[in-house]
């Protein structure tokens, strides 16, 4: 018989400490019922919260983080419009950090029959870490669709070199990598992840005719990383154009489109030209990057011209 034992101070009648202690029966036996009730109890209200909980939060995840993965469109194609063929050919654009102005971005397009090539000429003058002065150039090839054919980027500082190289196959884009110190390595991207590629200090060219909602996804390469080991030299990015929004210009007001991903957001104008781009990266943090009303071909040249020296 289970019996339950009470201990203490329990006093007689004249007052005298009882030596034995006072056992009740029956006791125990109801107390192990009825926590045995208890977490019967217990682990069933505990399933039946968990249940909805769990439910929920993988229907966030699948909302979130697969389903617009799943229902990404193609990258949109580079178009050959009126403004890209006169005033778009070539653009300047400044790039700056969160302490202040650090370089100067490029862009020239040459445009016949067969391909579009875009050529991008970046100069950094300092970064916070010891790799600049730095000269990156972009040769980003496209077919007469406007979609991506070749990528190619140049890096060059005072301690060296290094170059990667992308061509498009049927269902991948295959690369080789290259440079001071180290062997030429080959891998491949697959379509699915990287139909579309460019550099970090330039991740939005030229988008004409976006539609709010429409999703994509591009990689882009961080010339950074792949300098200092600081972060993944290839940045996948899902991107969708989430809105539109009015952007300050020299020019006055402008309704541009907005391109976003988790670590970029881009503002682009009705014809298609990218106005504004902000972008995260390792080592440099906030990248800001503005067009600029002028184009200075001389400042240009002399950046290609610039003999990197150690």
């Amino acid at each position: 018989m289970n019996r339950l034992v009470l201990s203490g101070a329990l006093t007689g009648r004249f007052g005298q400490p009882y030596n034995k202690s006072l056992r009740l029966p029956g006791f125990g036996h109801c107390l192990k019922r009825d926590s045995q009730g208890f977490l019967h109890l217990f682990t069933k209200t505990t399933g039946i919260l968990i249940i909805p909980i769990w439910l929920g939060a993988m229907g966030w995840l699948v909302a979130h983080d697969v389903w617009p993965g799943l229902t990404a469109d193609d990258a949109p194609p580079l178009q050959v419009t009126d403004w890209l063929q006169n005033e778009g050919r070539q653009s300047q654009f400044s790039l700056t950090g969160p302490d202040g102005r650090i370089g100067t971005l490029w862009t020239e397009y040459m445009i016949d029959r067969s391909s579009i090539q875009r050529e991008d000429l970046i100069w950094i003058d300092h970064l916070p870490l010891d790799v600049a002065p730095l000269r990156v150039t972009v040769s980003s090839i496209f077919r007469a669709d406007g979609v991506l054919d070749e990528f190619t980027l140049r890096i060059a500082n005072p301690d060296g070199r290094m170059e990667v190289h992308g061509e498009r196959f049927h269902a991948d884009f295959s690369y080789y990598i290259e440079g001071t110190g180290f062997r030429r390595r080959t891998f491949k991207l697959p379509l699915t992840d990287a139909s579309l590629v460019s550099g970090a200090f330039n991740p939005f060219s030229q988008l004409s005719n976006l539609e709010v909602g429409q999703r994509w996804r591009m990689q882009v390469f961080n010339p950074i990383a792949a300098l200092t080991g600081f972060g993944n030299r290839f940045i996948p990015m899902l991107v969708e154009v989430t809105g539109s929004e009015p952007l300050a210009t020299a020019k006055g007001r402008v309704d541009c489109m907005i391109v976003e991903s988790a670590n970029a957001k881009a503002w682009v104008d009705p014809q298609g030209s990218v106005r504004l781009q902000e972008i995260t990266l390792p080592v440099i943090g906030s990248l800001r990057i503005a067009r600029e009303a002028t184009y200075d071909d001389d400042a240009r040249n002399a950046a290609r011209r610039r003999v990197l020296e150690p």
